[in-house]
């Protein structure tokens, strides 16, 4: 059997074999030399008729021996009729699929061919759809890695379809997830996103609000919002500066840890609160506070705070 893609005002012909001998770059030229010859593909180009034809429905034995196409190119594969169904595409090029025999084809055979070919046709009409999608899809994933946000697309029951790098990164970084997410959404995202579901599937007199999920670090923190549609979500990261970074303290002559405590003293959280973000215990913070103001000069909070801030702004851009 071969699969072609012929376009004859060219000469030219793309050909799948699937005999290893005829899959060969010398079979091809003759082929593309002969084909203008060929009964079958002068009818369909003619006509536009996409009935299962057979050779032997245009010339007898005797007549097609006498053709270039059987004396140069068939006679030598010991080809005597050729049973071929065609794909209605628009013209010059001829899609076709082509069985061999040295012996003529039946009716029967024929009418087997007439049956099948609107869904062999409509199968290479799907198959066709369906890479054209996934070579938009490809650009798209390419354009989605380019961008400073987040991205995860997924089905409803949080399968996931595709994942950017930057997605990954915040994952790890705001919600210590460390594995691939190759297949499905954290448990913590997963449930978030089936309670924005719900939300949404109440019958209000007004559509309900969708609540973005922040995460917060020191300095930054990071928005998640959902974009969806029935059977398909899209995820989407950005990241914000929320106060001073930790390496605007660097001039005070902090330690890391001094210097992420007061990162928090300047956002207004408590010592309980800083120790709870940092994972730390409460007195190990006052103390880490006391080193910060003895460091700085002050005796405040509020002094530290305004100070750090002041800093802040005085640093330059990155």
């Amino acid at each position: 059997m071969t699969y072609n893609e012929m376009n004859p005002e060219k000469g030219e012909s793309r050909n799948c074999i699937n005999v290893m001998e005829l899959a060969a770059p010398k079979w091809d030229r003759l082929w593309e030399h002969h084909m203008h010859e060929h009964p079958v593909l002068i009818h369909i180009l003619e006509t536009g008729d996409h009935q299962a034809m057979r050779i032997s429905d245009f010339l007898s034995m005797s007549q097609f021996r006498h053709v270039g196409l059987h004396y140069e190119f068939y006679r030598l594969c010991d080809i005597n009729d050729v049973l071929c169904m065609s794909i209605p595409f628009p013209p010059p090029r001829v899609i076709g699929l082509a069985w061999h025999s040295d012996r003529k084809f039946t009716d029967r055979e024929r009418l087997l061919g007439d049956l099948a070919s609107p869904h062999i046709s409509q199968a290479w009409h799907n198959a066709r759809l369906v890479s054209r999608w996934r070579g938009q899809l490809r650009v798209l994933e390419q354009g989605f890695e380019n961008l400073d946000a987040g991205v995860i697309l997924c089905g409803p029951k949080g399968r996931v379809q595709f994942t950017n790098a930057q997605a990954r990164r915040y994952l790890a970084e705001y919600a210590g997830v460390k594995r691939q997410i190759d297949h499905q959404l954290p448990d913590d995202l997963l449930r978030w996103v089936r309670t924005q579901e719900l939300s949404l599937s109440r019958i209000d007199d007004a559509p309900p609000v969708r609540s973005p999920l922040v995460l917060e670090t020191a300095g930054k923190r990071l928005v998640i919002r959902l974009l969806s549609k029935p059977g398909a979500h899209m995820i989407l990261m950005e990241e914000e500066k929320t106060g001073p970074s930790v390496g605007a303290f660097t001039s005070f002559g902090l330690t890391a840890r001094e210097a992420e405590v007061l990162t928090w003293i300047a956002q207004g959280k408590t010592n309980r609160e800083i120790a709870a973000i940092l994972g730390m215990q409460t007195g190990t913070v006052k103390k880490h506070v006391e080193h910060i103001f003895e460091k700085l000069g002050v005796e405040t909070r509020t002094a530290a705070a305004t100070q750090a801030l002041a800093n802040s702004q005085q640093e330059p851009n990155s």
